[in-house]
């Protein structure tokens, strides 16, 4: 009798569990989105993102953010644009929680700022975060020559990464290519490397291997390097 007893709470408790994971894996998934179209719109629940950081673009998300409190993910592919207007939008889309979904490729200020900040992130297979361009400190040489804008720059982004809990020097305290010296221009991070420097909230992210990651940013004309 308590050997029977046993084994059914022992069922129960298992069959909770699965039910939990089974929960925890559907709230993982984020519907494919259709973002074919381009440019900055909506999709459903999904601000679609495609394009370049500029003042315009950023101004037309912001637009629809605040027209329709139910978006609750943004599918973005950029290779980067201006750090102000990235900084704004970054800002945003952690203060929505949305789920930042990287499709292909989030270069550059995308990489610094809007997938830093996302709570919830989510890299599509064959898709790559890059990081390039971050605006050093002058012991690192900088990145506007040390003048003042740079140094506004700087403290703007260095308050940012603050907010967030990033250390900052991911976005410009570059890795050295393979085989090489040289630091590499543009790079990424593995998961575990990116955990390091305290970014969170990674839901899922395409990484089979170094190779594979490295070989697909060569299909995506890139030399990258690699944090690991």
């Amino acid at each position: 009798m308590a050997v029977r007893r046993a084994a059914s709470v022992l069922a129960g408790t298992l069959a909770a569990l699965a039910g939990m994971a089974g929960m925890a894996g559907a709230r993982a998934q984020v519907p494919a989105a259709d973002c074919s179209a381009g440019g900055v719109h909506r999709a459903g629940a999904t601000l679609c993102f495609s394009g370049e950081l500029t003042q315009a673009s950023v101004e037309r998300a912001l637009a629809l953010l605040a027209a329709d409190r139910s978006i609750s993910t943004m599918v973005i592919t950029s290779d980067g644009g201006e750090v102000r207007v990235s900084l704004r939008l970054a800002r945003a889309i952690r203060a929505r929680g949305l789920t930042l979904v990287v499709r292909r490729q989030c270069a550059s200020s995308c990489a610094n700022f809007l997938f830093t900040a996302a709570r919830r992130k989510i890299v599509e297979p064959r898709s790559l975060v890059v990081f390039h361009g971050g605006i050093a400190p002058p012991a690192f040489g900088g990145l506007l020559g040390g003048g003042g804008a740079e140094s506004g720059l700087r403290a703007e982004t260095e308050a940012f990464f603050r907010e967030i809990g990033v250390n900052g020097s991911l976005t410009y305290d570059q890795p050295p290519l393979p085989g090489s010296r040289d630091g590499a221009e543009e790079w990424t991070a593995s998961p575990r490397a990116l955990a390091r420097y305290g970014v969170a909230g990674i839901v899922s992210m395409w990484w089979p291997s170094t190779a594979a990651v490295r070989a697909e940013g060569r299909a995506q004309g890139m030399n990258l390097g690699v944090f690991e």
